[in-house]
């Protein structure tokens, strides 16, 4: 999709983890469609590092909120970057316009 982007952790010359999103520039919101981490790296902070880097860039680029569907694997890593399932944004920004997945939970 053209409309994705991505951001990368680089270690060594090495990927070894990354995010694809999707800006949403008229209500300042970015969706996080992806968020992975190479299992030799996780529990390291990369994925801390990772998505603090993120916010920063997104806040400079005038996207205030984040939101994204995490499966229950996902739903603790997110908590701790300080996601919540409650959604405070306007639910018509995002209600049919980001994909909905069977199975995860909206979190912002």
């Amino acid at each position: 999709d053209t409309h994705h982007k991505s951001l990368l952790l680089i270690k060594h010359d090495k990927v070894v983890g990354g995010i694809c999103f999707h800006p949403f520039y008229e209500h300042g919101f970015v969706e996080i469609a992806f968020l992975a981490i190479t299992a030799s790296e996780q529990i390291k902070g990369y994925g801390t590092h990772l998505m603090n880097h993120f916010k920063s860039k997104m806040q400079i680029e005038k996207l205030y909120y984040f939101v994204t569907y995490a499966d229950n694997f996902a739903i603790g890593y997110f908590k701790k970057q300080g996601f919540t399932k409650y959604v405070t944004m306007p639910r018509e920004w995002w209600a049919g316009v980001i994909k909905d997945y069977d199975g995860g939970t909206l979190m912002e």
